[in-house]
């Protein structure tokens, strides 16, 4: 069993930004570096990865996250609130997530994200990458959420919107990925191949 003050020794657990990365689809993070910030195995990495993670990129992002979140209520006719808390899954504490949003009156949250116009060829029509697709079933598992909204500005041009149901198949493999991960790699700390 893993008990709460392992967790907070690595880096809070694994989020829903982190399954895409394990499970090799995120083109910008890899299993190795998800491995690397839940071990803190350097601190000099760790110090260059908070200078690259600069006050003002979260400035930008907490900025655009809100304009979207704006214009998703706007479009959708929806009212969406600020979830400021991080969840922890209540069987599987190394599950952590935070959302967006969460839209009132609904069992469904948002999520918000601002992409740069060369990755307008991964949406493929509107079509979801598969990062976000996890993302979203990963965030609905610590959320209990039976639905996901995903809104995204590209390339500051183009607005787009699509709706995730709760996959309780995809959430499975989701819990036996992360749980061999966190288990076999993260606190044995051995790195993935």
């Amino acid at each position: 069993m893993i008990n709460n003050n392992e967790v907070k020794e690595r880096e809070n657990g694994i989020d829903g930004l982190d399954i895409g990365a394990i499970m090799g689809v995120n083109k910008n993070k890899s299993a190795k570096d998800v491995y690397f910030d839940k071990v803190n195995f350097s601190k000099k990495i760790k110090k260059e990865m908070e200078l690259e993670t600069s006050c003002e990129a979260n400035y930008w992002n907490s900025t655009f996250k809100e304009i979207i979140a704006q214009e998703f209520s706007l479009r959708n006719n929806k009212k969406v609130r600020k979830e400021n808390k991080q969840l922890v899954d209540k069987e599987y504490e190394y599950m952590v997530g935070e959302v967006d949003r969460k839209v009132v009156g609904e069992n469904a949250i948002l999520m918000c994200k601002a992409e740069n116009a060369f990755i307008i060829k991964d949406w493929n029509g509107g079509k979801l990458p598969a990062t976000y697709i996890l993302e979203a079933q990963h965030c609905m598992r610590v959320s209990k959420a039976e639905k996901c909204y995903i809104a995204a500005l590209i390339g500051n041009k183009k607005f787009v919107c699509n709706e995730i149901f709760r996959d309780e198949k995809v959430i499975n493999m989701i819990i036996e990925i992360e749980k061999d991960f966190w288990i076999k790699n993260v606190l044995n700390k051995i790195p993935p191949k």
